[in-house]
Formats: C-alpha cells, sequence, structure tokens
C-alpha cells in the first residue's frame, strides 16, 4: 500500500493474514514486506542513513535542485525550503509544492514543506552605466534614499528609514559584511557621507545592514502578507519569519494567520468552496490549524528579546548569515548554542542554518571546518541543519545531501560512543530553571512526567524503538527533547501532524487510523484536550473476516475502539511503513507511550513495555474466540 499520508483520508481496513507477520522474519524481509504492502523499492534499496539518521536535513529548493525532487526526498531531505525573496508571484511555486507532495506520497516518506518569507530586507537598488561599482578603500562615497540607480559614486537605496536615522560613526555593512563603510557626515535628511573602509567590486541589489541601529522597519511587509496568504491556502507546514526584532512582529504574522481561519470557518459554516489546497484533505486537518511560524534570528536586537519571541513562536532559526553582519563573527557560536539549548528547553524545534557545506556549491566534498560545523550543531543538540545554496543553485546537491546526512549520522553515533566513555557532551537535557515562562499552551498536567517515565523505560529495557500516540503532536516533541538513544515513532491519524513532525530530532512519523475517529461535530481537535466527546466510530466489522479489527460491539452498533484495537491497528501500519521497518521488527522490545487523548482514557496517560507485534497476535486471537463463541450460541 502506497502511503498517500498528506492527499488522502485514513480508511479502516482488515489486519494482514498471518503469513505476512511471519515472512517479515525472513532473511530477504524487506523485499517481501515491500511487496505485501506495495512499497517502493527505491525507498527499501536506498542509503542505509536515511532510516539512522534523526537530525533532520531542510534543503532550499532552487533552480538546481526543483527537477530533483525525488532523488533529493531519497537522499535524506525531510523539509523543503522553499525562498519567496525572489519570488514575484507566488503562484509560480504551486507546481513545486504539488510536485513535492506527490513524491513523498509515493514513497511514502513524510516530508514538510517551509516557506521563507523576504521581509524587510534592505538592498541597495542596481547602478548606472554599469552593473556594479568599485568601492576604493580611504575614498567617500554617497548613501541617498532614492527610486533612482547608483552611480560610480553614489550608492542608492529606496528604504529611507536608513538614511534618515543612522548617525555619524554608525557602521554600513554592504554584501553580507564583505564590504564595509562608516558614515562620516549627513549632508540632509536622505542623504549621508560615508568612508570606504574596506572595499571591493559592489554589485546590484546587494543587502545592507546596520548593525549600530534598529531601524523601525514591520516585520511583515505587503509582500510577505500576499506570499503568507497563499502559504496558508496551500497548506504550508511552516513559514519562517526573517528578520524578527521582537515578539509583536511574529504575533502580526499570527494575527493575519487567525482571519485566516476565521474567514475559512465562516466559509465553511456557510457551505462555501474552499480554496484548492493541491491534495491536501482538509479532513485531515486539525480544526485550529495554521502554519507553524520559525523564527529567523538574525539581529542583535532579537536577542535582547530571545525568551519573548521563543514563546510566541512555534520554533527557531538561528540564521547564521546576518546574524554574523549584525553581530561581530566571533559571537556567533556562542550566540548558536545558547539559542539552541534555550529552543530545546521551551519544546520547540530549532534549524542551524547559513553555509553549513558552502563549499559544495562548487566543489564534491566538503571542507574539513564545514564538517566540524555540521557535526558541533549535532553535538549542540540542534532539531536540523539546513542547506541553502548549497542545494538551490549548487552543481552537486544530491551529493551534498548525501555528504549532510553522513556527518549527522556519524555524529550522533559518536556522541553516544562518548557519552558512553563519561565524556561530555553538550547535548540538551532538560532543565526545569530554563523553561521560558509561558512557552507551554494546552499541555496536560502529566505531559512531562509521562515522557520522563518513558524515555527511561525504553532505555533500561533497551528498547529498539518508542512508539508515541498524539493528535497533537505534543508528546513525541517532549520524548524528543529528552534525548532518548532510540527512535521515536510518532503514530498520529493527522495528516499536518505527519509532515510536520518530519522536522523534529529523532522523530520518524507513521499515519495510523488507530486514533481516527468521527463525531458529531466532525471535530477531533476539542477531544484531544479535555473535552470528552462519544465518538461515532465507524463499523468495520464484516460477518465472513475474522481478521478485522472490530469497531462495533457483536450485539451491533458503535461503540468505543479499545486500547488493544488501536495497538494492533498501530502496529499494522508500523509495519508497513518503511521508514521505520529498518530498525524495528518483530519480536523487538518497544515502549508504547501516549499522553492525554479525550475519546480513549484507556490510553491516556499511559506507558507500555511489550513486544512489538504482539497486539497484532493479542487481537487476532480475541476475534477468533470471540467468532467462536458467536457461532456456538447460533448453533
Amino acid at each position: 500500500m502506497s502511503r498517500q499520508g498528506a492527499s488522502q483520508l485514513i480508511t479502516a481496513k482488515p489486519l494482514q493474514q498471518e503469513p505476512l507477520i511471519d515472512a517479515i522474519k525472513d532473511s530477504d524481509e524487506l523485499e517481501k514486506l515491500s511487496l505485501a504492502a506495495g512499497i517502493s523499492q527505491e525507498v527499501l534499496h536506498s542509503n542505509e542513513h536515511l532510516q539512522e539518521r534523526r537530525t533532520k536535513i531542510v534543503a532550499t529548493l532552487g533552480p538546481t535542485s526543483v527537477p530533483k525532487i525525488k532523488e533529493l526526498i531519497v537522499a535524506g531531505v525531510n523539509v523543503f525550503r522553499l525562498n519567496f525573496s525572489h519570488v514575484s508571484d507566488p503562484e509560480s511555486q504551486r507546481p513545486v509544492i504539488e510536485s513535492i507532495r506527490k513524491e513523498s506520497a509515493a514513497l511514502g516518506i513524510p516530508v514538510a514543506i517551509l516557506g521563507d518569507l523576504c521581509g524587510p530586507k534592505i538592498r541597495c537598488n542596481t547602478f548606472a552605466p554599469t552593473p556594479s561599482i568599485q568601492l576604493i578603500p580611504g575614498s567617500t562615497i554617497r548613501l541617498v534614499h532614492s527610486s533612482e540607480p547608483g552611480n560610480a559614486t553614489t550608492i542608492t537605496t529606496s528604504i529611507s528609514q536608513i538614511v534618515g536615522v543612522i548617525a555619524i560613526g554608525h557602521r554600513v555593512l554592504l554584501n553580507d559584511g564583505n564590504l564595509r563603510l562608516v558614515v562620516t557626515e549627513r549632508v540632509s535628511a536622505d542623504e549621508v557621507l560615508c568612508q570606504v573602509v574596506v572595499g571591493g567590486e559592489l554589485k546590484a541589489k546587494k543587502g545592507i545592514n546596520v548593525p549600530d541601529m534598529a531601524i523601525a522597519l514591520p516585520a511583515v511587509t505587503e509582500k510577505d502578507k500576499s506570499d503568507a496568504k497563499f502559504m496558508f491556502k496551500m497548506r504550508l507546514d511552516y513559514v519562517a519569519l526573517s528578520f524578527v526584532q521582537r515578539a509583536q512582529d511574529v504575533g502580526d504574522l499570527l494575527e493575519l494567520f487567525n482571519n485566516l481561519q476565521s474567514q475559512e470557518a465562516l466559509a465553511r459554516h456557510n457551505g462555501n468552496p474552499l480554496p484548492d489546497t493541491s491534495g491536501i484533505s482538509l479532513d485531515q486537518l486539525e480544526e485550529d490549524w495554521r502554519p507553524h511560524i520559525i523564527s529567523k534570528i538574525e539581529t542583535p536586537q532579537s536577542l535582547l528579546v530571545i525568551d519573548e519571541i521563543i514563546n510566541i513562536s512555534d520554533g527557531i532559526m538561528v540564521a547564521r548569515g546576518d546574524l554574523g553582519v549584525e553581530c561581530s563573527l566571533e559571537q556567533v557560536p556562542l550566540i548558536q548554542k545558547t539559542l539552541i539549548r534555550k529552543t530545546n528547553a521551551a519544546d520547540k524545534p530549532v534549524i542551524t542554518a547559513t553555509q553549513m557545506l558552502e563549499s559544495m556549491i562548487n566543489a564534491p566534498v566538503p571542507t574539513r571546518a564545514e564538517v566540524s560545523d555540521v557535526a558541533n550543531a549535532v553535538f549542540d543538540g540542534t532539531d536540523a541543519v539546513m542547506l541553502s545554496a548549497e542545494c538551490a543553485t549548487g552543481e552537486f546537491p544530491i551529493e551534498t545531501v548525501q555528504m549532510m546526512s553522513s556527518i549527522c549520522r556519524n555524529a550522533e553515533a559518536g556522541s553516544r560512543l562518548l557519552q558512553g566513555r563519561d565524556f561530555t557532551i553538550p547535548l540538551y537535557k532538560r532543565d526545569k530553571k530554563e523553561k521560558i515562562i509561558g512557552s507551554e499552551k494546552y499541555v496536560s498536567e502529566f505531559a512531562h512526567c509521562i515522557a520522563d517515565a518513558a524515555v527511561a523505560a525504553a532505555s533500561e529495557a533497551s528498547a529498539s524503538a518508542m512508539i508515541v500516540f498524539t493528535t497533537t503532536s505534543e508528546m513525541p516533541i517532549f520524548c524528543s527533547k529528552r534525548r532518548p538513544s532510540m527512535p521515536i515513532i510518532a503514530v498520529t491519524p493527522t495528516g499536518s501532524i505527519y509532515r510536520r513532525l518530519a522536522m523534529h530530532f529523532g522523530i520518524f512519523p507513521v499515519l495510523s487510523n488507530g486514533l481516527k475517529i468521527s463525531t458529531v461535530s466532525g471535530s477531533i481537535s476539542r477531544l484531544r484536550r479535555t473535552e470528552v466527546e462519544i465518538p461515532l466510530v465507524p463499523q468495520t466489522h464484516h460477518e465472513n473476516d475474522s481478521h478485522t479489527v472490530s469497531t462495533e460491539s457483536l450485539g451491533g452498533g458503535p461503540r468505543l475502539r479499545n486500547t488493544d484495537a488501536i495497538l494492533a491497528l498501530t502496529e499494522r501500519d508500523v509495519i508497513e511503513n518503511v521508514s521505520v521497518v529498518k530498525f524495528l521488527k518483530v519480536g523487538d522490545a518497544v515502549c508504547y507511550c501516549a499522553g492525554f487523548h479525550g475519546p480513549f482514557p484507556g490510553l491516556s496517560n499511559t506507558i507500555k513495555m511489550s513486544r512489538f507485534g504482539e497486539s497484532i497476535r493479542s487481537e487476532r486471537a480475541h476475534l477468533n474466540w470471540s467468532e467462536s463463541l458467536r457461532r456456538l450460541s447460533i448453533g
């Protein structure tokens, strides 16, 4: 069965016949399993690191990599980043989004999509008559607010705030800090004179940074609003907000998404058609769905209020490019470690980005320093590492992803080895003192102690995996932040969560109908919190099918699906999922874990140690025995 997680509804179906369970013990188990389940052979024979690596890879799509989406997924990409900075019409990205979802569904591998907003990036205008100018150290050049092109003696920019408020002595950094000016004189409200400190060639549309001052620019520009509406309509999993300086910047984007949610709710209420979401089933979305916001930290002003920004954001990106320009370069490593630790303490994902394998834009192998940089980000506890130009415009996008995956895999193995030898590795460990005040929302009172106990039990039993049930994504994330030595299989009935969890460290999402229910209101989001509404579970039992997990009583009529049936359905879906089958076999020790689930009180706040596959056998035996009793009573 090809996993259509992002595009089709989950439907109840019979458990596989007993020969399938027996077959996966054979030496050629993967081939037999794939034939039985219809899983792509390309995935089964892909590189081993696709299954073993726990640090996730974010890859930027561009002219070089768009035609190679399928190959990139097989190589190990977990999240595709779409950079809207150079996109004039957001609709032009629709075919790319559709291609990602098509290939992800065909391969049976969850892949999230991250849309990156441009933000208030300050750039110089074009130049005339030449396409670039040469800045000579010691010379004087004019910086002018104007929409006109610049020339050999003048740099123009359309952003009035920068020229209007900059002061004498302030630094002006151009082209990612490669060129440097110092303001020496104010001529007028729209013009200052600058001395060239570090010269070189300046091309059109290069960035301008003024690290000595905060610029009063909205983080969400008009272009960003248009792009964000498109991202919402297309159900992108994450949206990255650029140049965040304060918590209100994130609040502005949240307000935009809240308005879009209200508009869709009104459309549903009035029976109006919703926008084309390119294959995303609205029934697989949470009722209060919105893209999760990743705040890009790239200004010194954001560091002053970082706790507030982390609190309101859904995740953080350590954007080391502009951060290295706005702050001194030698401070970036400490800032990186601090941001990763703080974000982990808030139980939110963190991405480390910029120039990780920069040399592979033009070379088939990275430098030794780049390899150490990626490995140290893993040691720091990052959830994901990001590739930018290496994949977007580089000559070796597939090789770059494979190299990134190999570095992460070896760093993870090395950290576990060194920890076993009593070396101190700065991996994150939960510290209540570091928690961001107010960062937890709608979390069950027992959630963290359940996660603590589950990770401890799984480690004590040397379990091959943890299987965590979720309808909110919280419990698998809590377990992930505790960095267990085994992978976390997150079982969810919700397509948006299935894709979103693909970015979190050590989590392997599986889409399953074990927790799939329908209710009178059609809502599952309220049930996951504290309200207990009796669900209407569709009848799936057939008189002559003793291998079906029944969701109705023998006397007929709907009943609540019991915990044993949920575990059996879950094991079946995990068995069929090729992204986890390589590290989990029937008979392996597993730890089942669940937080609060309103409609399933028997499953809520539970930990169960078991052998993988036992629930299927137990449920089948129970159903066969029940069927035998029923037939005896008839006779």
